[in-house]
């Protein structure tokens, strides 16, 4: 796999050897199957930028340190300067109600101030996402819903929806759109000059990302990941950015170029769980603050952390979802610091793209299938069928043991009835009723257009039901009379939490890293679970199926 770009190594001997061993840790989740690119500093200088795997698979286009990518909710740390800065500028104070700055706040949210919303104690439950489109006076009352579950300032829940409602607050302070105010107050004095939005037209489309993972299609990092920027979105993510503007927005931060210093020390103060204004604060292993958060959306998958008092800072972006952004933005804090590695790094050898292409192809057992891509310098293996993923990938939620057939079904009755107009089981089978008019929504608007696209179902077919982390992820192939389509589908014991009408191509994967000819492991990961061994078979120069722990499937021809 090529290793894009430019290391930047500083001239001490102690901080050449400092950015090569990153530089090692990195190229071997590289080699693993990850793409993205990282920033590592220190005393307020780079030591490493530069870019890993491809940024756009289809073109050849490698990753750099210019590269574009979208950072999900590590935009939140942005909406809260937006609003430190307001307050700076006399514009509104933290603790105002937030019916002083927004339309249409019910009598039972009126309680609430600024600080609730940016410190995530609103009392707002997380479960109220229904909130969208351009029209703030509608926004604010549907994300509200019925209102805090807890007086506003007791705890902490973390809600996206909140942050939306500060773009809108920023707006209406203001007088100007959330982008222009971002763009004009923060990137600007920052010298953040390849930072923007999705939808943002004077950004490069040739610098940026495309981004894939397991949870749909593959997009650039300047597309909307939810149709457009709108309150959906908008304050809570969508910021398009590099790893070296992230490092000048760490810079700023250590000095007045932004906010001036009691703003500063209001970002960085916590008020419940660690958790400041858009920033986790914790303490760091040797001593001093640690600033950080991530960010996760279709395609994008983020980590930054920053320590002030070495002036050190860590940025990971990437395009992929092969490795989590937090375990490699911790080991590499690790290696920052002196420390072992506090998460399993992928161990492979290199094979060629040839070998590699070689063992590419479908394989199927009575249980199921596995369809096998070379990915990188690594296999990737999708999983369909329901016992195959289950002999697979035998975890289980925590707490809960369902039967994942019945799921499967049920999911199944719900797109059927939604086809037909009837979103009665739809609503019945909701976490959170609190959705309101959402169903309504789906058969309104939201499955209209996806039948424009597709033509009239035909056929609804369950390819496999996932559990992991207290939740069950089902995928279901639609095939319709013009192109096919997949459904994401996520219940957790409460009931319906996700309908994902853009779902992924498979319900499982499995990421198959070289250890030498035809032999293969799964990648290590930070909860525990064991790599699992895979054997390809081979007759004479043909491979014929893979072997896995007295499972074995054949190779189609």
């Amino acid at each position: 796999m090529p290793l894009a770009s430019l290391v930047l190594i500083l001239a001490a001997p102690q901080a050449r050897d400092l950015a090569a061993d990153c530089d090692a840790l990195l190229a071997r989740y590289a080699r693993a199957g990850w793409s993205g690119s990282v920033l590592v500093a220190r005393d307020g200088k780079p030591l490493l930028a530069r870019g890993y795997g491809q940024a756009d698979a289809g073109s050849g286009r490698d990753n750099d340190e210019h590269t574009l990518f979208e950072i999900a909710s590590l935009a939140k740390q942005f909406t809260a300067a937006a609003i430190l800065k307001l307050a700076q500028q006399g514009k509104l104070e933290l603790d105002d109600p937030i019916a002083e700055h927004l339309p249409g706040v019910p009598a039972h949210s009126k309680g609430i101030t600024i600080h609730h919303l940016i410190t995530h104690t609103s009392g707002v439950p997380r479960s109220n996402t229904a909130g969208g489109g351009e029209d703030l006076a509608a926004a604010v009352p549907t994300y509200l819903g019925e209102g805090p579950l807890a007086k506003p300032g007791q705890r902490f829940e973390y809600w996206n929806g909140g942050y939306a409602l500060l773009a809108g607050i920023v707006e209406r302070a203001s007088g100007i759109s959330f982008t222009e105010y971002c763009e004009r107050e923060l990137f600007a004095p920052a010298s953040m000059r390849d930072t923007g939005f999705t939808g943002d037209t004077d950004l490069d489309p040739q610098r940026a990302a495309v981004g894939h993972d397991q949870r749909g299609a593959p997009r650039s990092a300047l597309e909307h990941p939810y149709g457009a920027f709108g309150y959906q979105y908008r304050g809570m993510g969508g910021v398009v950015t590099t790893v070296l503007d992230l490092h000048r927005w760490d810079r700023a931060l250590a000095g007045a170029d932004v906010l001036n210093t009691a703003a500063r020390k209001q970002l960085f103060t916590p008020a419940k769980e660690g958790y400041a204004c858009g920033w986790w604060v914790t303490k760091a292993e040797r001593g001093g603050e640690r600033h950080s958060h991530g960010g996760d959306v279709r395609g994008f998958h983020c980590d930054f952390r920053r320590f002030p008092d070495s002036g050190a800072c860590i940025a990971v972006l990437a395009n992929t979802d092969a490795f989590p952004a937090w375990e490699i933005g911790e080991n590499l804090e690790c290696a920052l610091f002196g420390r072992s590695f506090r998460y399993p790094v992928p161990e492979s050898v290199a094979l060629s793209a040839e070998e590699l292409a070689a063992l590419a192809g479908t394989y199927t057992a009575k249980a199921g299938r596995m369809i096998v891509r070379a990915d990188g310098g690594s296999l990737l293996a999708g999983v369909e069928g329901q016992e195959l993923i289950s002999a697979l990938l035998p975890s289980r939620p925590a707490g809960w043991s369902p039967d994942l057939e019945e799921l499967s079904a049920t999911a199944i009755q719900i797109v059927e009835s939604i086809a037909r107009g009837d979103v009665e089981l739809l609503r019945k089978k909701m976490a959170d009723p609190g959705w309101g008019r959402w169903p309504d929504d789906v058969r309104d608007s939201i499955y209209p257009e996806y039948e424009k696209q597709h033509g009239r179902l035909k056929q609804v077919t369950a390819l496999g039901a996932v559990p992991e982390g207290g939740r069950v992820e089902i995928v279901l192939q639609l095939e319709h009379e013009v192109s096919p389509g997949r459904v994401r589908i996520a219940f957790s014991q409460a009931g319906l939490e996700i309908l994902d009408w853009n779902g992924p191509e498979f319900p499982a994967t499995l990421r198959l890293l070289p250890q030498g000819g035809t032999r293969f492991l799964t990648a290590a990961t930070a909860t525990g679970a064991q790599p699992r061994a895979f054997e390809f078979l081979r007759k004479g120069q043909r491979i014929t199926g893979v072997k896995t722990q007295g499972l074995e499937l054949k190779r189609a021809q």
